[in-house]
């Protein structure tokens, strides 16, 4: 409805659940918003700068809203199977689960990375 306030959800297969800062509002049926330009985008500033953007986090990989443990344990079975594909376990995107996925889940749980809803 146009002129109503909408909070925008991204989710995606192994990212982090964001969420826009504050409600956007649809002009003439269209509603723009840019989560890519500034930490305040989303709700919590929950968002990772890499260079000039700002990007969801990744290492969700059972989507419970925590990158944990358990997120870990799924990327380390599918790394040590050699498992390729698109999968959720695959954070780099390259069609392989691997070290470099593991990494990203690794730091990323260590920072305490979680779900922030408004």
């Amino acid at each position: 409805v146009n002129g109503t306030n909408y909070f925008i959800e991204i989710s995606h297969r192994n990212s982090i659940e964001t969420w826009s800062a504050s409600g956007a509002n649809f002009i003439s049926g269209l509603l723009t918003y840019n989560f890519t330009t500034s930490l305040s985008q989303a709700y919590g500033s929950n968002l990772i700068q890499r260079g000039s953007k700002f990007c969801v986090y990744s290492g969700d990989v059972n989507k419970d809203g925590t990158i944990d443990l358990t997120d870990l344990g799924l990327i380390d079975n599918d790394a040590f199977n050699f498992a390729t594909g698109y999968l959720r376990t695959d954070l780099t995107g390259d069609n392989f689960t691997d070290l470099a996925d593991l990494t990203i889940a690794d730091n990323n749980a260590a920072n305490f990375v979680s779900l922030i809803r408004p």
